[in-house]
């Protein structure tokens, strides 16, 4: 028992109220001793880095999409909600899934799917399962902070005629350019920038339609866990669950943990055609799949010891090379 401790159980040879006090007093002391010693520790913890960490590049709320993808061997999975009540009487609602892997550290590949859509024009009301995207994403150049270029990745979508209802079905292709780069000494502001062709409605007996998306977001992070957004974009052609028009946004996404986030956000419409308001919000999970260092057990010293001896076993007999 420290010194400091040993006062909590003194009090022999005094009255009952100043034995009480004296321990009382020692008490204080012993807890005051004992969140120093906590908190001194929690930054420590802190500090030291989690090898099997996950990083975590979310599709939502935004339309612009930074350059990054998430770390190689992960699945990102994020679900959302987006309606859009349309100028009067119709209204947009969708419920999305959409599932992203990384094999590698610069290829993404992309799997979503409108589990629920709903359409409302005028009189008629259409409900079902919508379409599903097949696609990619390829970092070109990777970011780097202490570097004025900014990074650069190119995406592919393939949408296909799947959904449940005529009136929901769609069949074509979207090609996007992403840049990003963050400004500020710790990198705080994240300006993001997004250009996409789009080939659309192509299941028509008219044939398909060509239009573009282009989308400006600022990222502000406020700390770890929490970015603000701020956003203005276009599209002459229904992307991104969002019919044609010209909208600003507003929203944020936090991060609970290296594996789950919660993002949501408005967006209003600013043109003549656009729906006047919307909203969204979206859940985002992470887990590894595969990669990453193997934990270590208790008896990875005493192997690691054999297989350090039997290599320079191998060694003396000229067989270094082969043991690798």
């Amino acid at each position: 028992m420290s010194r400091d401790c040993r006062g909590c159980w003194l009090g022999e040879g005094r009255s009952t109220e100043l034995a009480l006090a004296w321990r009382l007093t020692g008490l204080l002391r012993c807890a005051v001793l004992l969140s120093l010693s906590v908190c001194s520790a929690a930054p420590m913890a802190a500090q030291q880095t989690d090898p099997q960490a996950i990083s975590l590049s979310p599709t939502r709320p935004t339309v612009a999409n930074s350059a990054t993808i998430q770390t190689k061997g992960v699945l990102q999975v994020e679900t959302g909600y987006d309606a859009y009540p349309q100028n009067p009487p119709g209204n947009q609602q969708t419920l999305d899934a959409a599932f992203f892997y990384a094999p590698l550290d610069r290829l993404r590949l992309d799997f979503l799917w409108s589990a629920f859509e709903h359409q409302q024009q005028g009189t008629e009301t259409t409900n079902g399962v919508g379409t599903v995207q097949l696609g990619g994403k390829v970092v070109l150049k990777k970011e780097d902070y202490h570097l004025w270029a900014p990074g650069v990745s190119v995406q592919y979508e393939a949408e296909l005629p799947t959904a449940s209802q005529k009136a929901l079905q769609g069949y074509g292709q979207q090609a996007i350019l992403l840049i990003n780069h963050h400004y500020g000494p710790d990198g705080d502001l994240d300006v993001i920038a997004n250009g996409s062709v789009v080939q659309s409605d192509c299941q028509t007996v008219s044939g398909c339609s060509y239009g573009g998306q282009q989308s400006f977001a600022l990222s502000y992070h406020l700390n770890k866990e929490t970015r603000l957004y701020a956003e203005a974009f276009a599209q002459n052609v229904s992307q991104s669950n969002t019919p044609p028009g010209t909208y600003v946004f507003g929203g944020f996404f936090h991060q609970f943990s290296d594996t789950f986030g919660v993002d949501g956000g408005m967006r209003f419409g600013v043109s003549e055609h656009s729906a006047s308001v919307g909203t969204t919000v979206g859940l985002v999970f992470g887990r590894r799949l595969r990669g990453g260092p193997a934990a270590k057990g208790p008896m990875a010293p005493r192997a690691e010891a054999r297989r350090a001896g039997a290599k320079q076993r191998l060694g003396n007999r000229g067989l270094g090379a082969e043991a690798e």
